[in-house]
């Protein structure tokens, strides 16, 4: 018997991935207010879409609209959803995380609200490490315990970065799981199960790196591509006059051009163990086939959305970008006729081939989209972006690329969402 699952502030469906990938979840409904990410989501799943206006509680559609709109009479297994956060970001700063003082901060008032309603059995709740620390932490104390007295026990609580779960960039999120009180099981099966999908200590010691996501394939196949993407960078910051180039020189003097030795270099890995190196390997690979990236290198894909396509190359930027090496950003070009005004660290940042990437943002100008570890290349393909968020190729978006570019930066990576939902089968399946 299928079970349940209601899905509210979707986005383009990161979170969703895996739930819909396991055949075992029926959605009853899914709620977005934009409609162009909601489009990318219904599209792929092939249900309809309903403008809420419209919405007479219909089961297998997307709901178009705003959830203070919306009201389901529906119950379900599992519900899910981050509210909006931009007001909890850390990357706004400590003076501009308003939290609970405006309206966006209490979007999740209304995730309580239809989880009371719904009356799942499992939620799960993700939004940005900056909820914790938001207002002094008394907005992620409040939402504790507003959960506990709608009748939860929060088996799951913390700040994950799911570079643990297989995601090839530094991304780190609030879960929240929860499970109705009367049904709680035996919390050492619980624990067992937790421990078994959302921690895996070698993918936190060896990540999924940008290169093995591009290109398709494991570190020890990728030799050659790895050395000439580093050998183009030689004598990159030669007459720059910093403290940046000097650290690259010696950081750059350091490098083996072996590419498992400069892998252990580059992550920080202090000893070289030769079994558990293989079986993170073995780890790497179960990640690309799941996601469907084995062997499939990204250049070589057709998209029916467009979104690999290049973007128009700017004189300045790749003069720019000659003299920024891998891992690097506009500091490099300090004290050079290159230089920009800065204020976060992702404004013109290359990749590190060997490096899981910096979060991948949803907006910004300026050179925040993030730069590719390629010498001769600018700024990252939507495409790019989505692999590195680890949408599979299948997954199609809709909408311009400044819309498409903010569907995958505002999702939950679906590596994540694979992990999550195996966790929330096993659980159901004992309850």
């Amino acid at each position: 018997m299928s079970k349940k699952m209601i899905s509210l502030f979707t986005g383009a469906g990161g979170l969703d991935w895996g739930f819909h990938n396991s055949n075992e979840y029926e959605l009853i409904m899914a709620n977005e207010i934009l409609k162009p990410h909601l489009k990318t989501y219904t599209h792929h799943y092939k249900i309809p879409i309903l403008d809420i206006d419209n919405y007479s509680n219909e089961i297998k559609a997307g709901i178009c609209g705003d959830i203070h709109d919306l009201n389901i009479s529906h119950e379900t297994d599992v519900l899910m959803g981050g509210p909006p956060c931009q007001d909890f970001s850390v990357l706004r700063g400590d003076d501009k995380r308003a939290g609970f003082t405006v309206k966006r901060g209490k979007l999740y008032e209304e995730y309580l609200r239809i989880l009371k309603s719904s009356k799942p059995n499992i939620f799960i709740f993700e939004n940005v490490v900056g909820m914790v620390s938001a207002n002094k932490g008394v907005a992620y104390e409040t939402i504790q315990k507003d959960f506990i007295n709608a009748g939860y026990d929060l088996i799951f609580n913390e700040i994950l970065n799911l570079t643990a779960l297989g995601a090839p960039q530094a991304r780190k999120r609030l879960i929240i799981i929860g499970i109705k009180k009367s049904l709680i099981p035996d919390k050492n099966k619980i624990n067992n199960i937790i421990n078994k999908y959302l921690r895996n200590d070698l993918l936190s010691k060896y990540p999924l790196t940008p290169l093995e996501t591009f290109e398709g394939e494991l570190l020890k196949n990728l030799t050659d591509e790895y050395v000439k993407i580093m050998k183009e960078y030689e004598g990159c910051m030669n007459n720059i006059d910093n403290k940046y180039s000097e650290k690259f020189m010696v950081e750059y003097g350091s490098l083996t051009f072996s590419i498992i030795e400069d892998y252990m270099l580059a992550n920080n890995i202090k000893e070289f163990n030769e079994m558990e190196f293989k079986q993170a390997m073995k780890e790497h690979k179960k990640i690309l086939k799941i996601l469907g990236f084995y062997q499939k290198k990204i250049d070589k894909q057709q998209y029916l959305d467009d979104s690999n396509r290049l973007g128009r190359k700017n004189k300045n930027v790749t003069e720019r970008l000659h003299h920024i090496p891998p891992s690097y950003n506009f500091k490099a070009v300090e004290n050079t006729k290159w230089k920009v005004k800065g204020l976060m660290s992702n404004i013109y940042r290359r990749l590190h081939p060997l490096i899981p990437s910096p979060t991948v943002i949803a907006y910004g100008g300026g050179g925040t989209g993030g730069y590719h570890y390629k010498y001769n290349r600018q700024g990252l393909t939507n495409r790019e972006r989505a692999r590195l968020q680890t949408f599979p190729d299948n997954y199609l978006f809709n909408g311009t690329t400044s819309e498409v570019r903010a569907q995958i930066g505002e999702a939950v990576p679906p590596i994540a969402s694979y992990w999550i939902s195996k966790t929330v089968t096993d659980i159901l399946n004992i309850i």
